[in-house]
């Protein structure tokens, strides 16, 4: 017989549109899986347009800098903490956030490397 300890399973189902979809998992994860789904949005009624966060999203200009600032809702840093991962002020991120300062090609390529987002999309 093997001494390998049985790992009770639980279900958990998640509906995804129409259709429900069940998974198990280990006994000792269910409780944090369900504490994680419980902030999914329920359905398309509680999500929240992209263009309530990002009202320029169509403006092709400000672009660059919503996705600069997407970078920031993304990861959770701190204007503080991306200004030291790009090794720029705090105040240039605020700026370059506003869309009054521009990106330029070196600061797109720290960027791309940091955050492995193509440098084009900040110029």
């Amino acid at each position: 017989m093997s001494g390998a300890a049985k790992i009770r399973l639980i279900e958990i189902s998640i509906k995804d549109g129409a259709k429900k979809k069940f998974f198990l998992v280990p006994e000792d994860k269910a409780a944090a899986i369900a504490t994680l789904l419980k902030d999914i949005p329920r359905n398309e009624d509680d999500a929240v347009p992209a263009k309530n966060i990002f009202p320029d999203l169509d403006d092709v200009e400000k672009r660059p800098f919503i996705t600069f600032r997407g970078i920031r809702a993304k990861t959770g840093l701190t204007q503080q903490e991306l200004a030291g991962r790009l090794g720029i002020s705090q105040t240039d991120v605020s700026k370059i956030e506003n869309g009054k300062r521009n990106i330029g090609k070196a600061l797109a390529k720290k960027i791309e490397k940091e955050f492995k987002i193509d440098y084009r999309r900040f110029l």
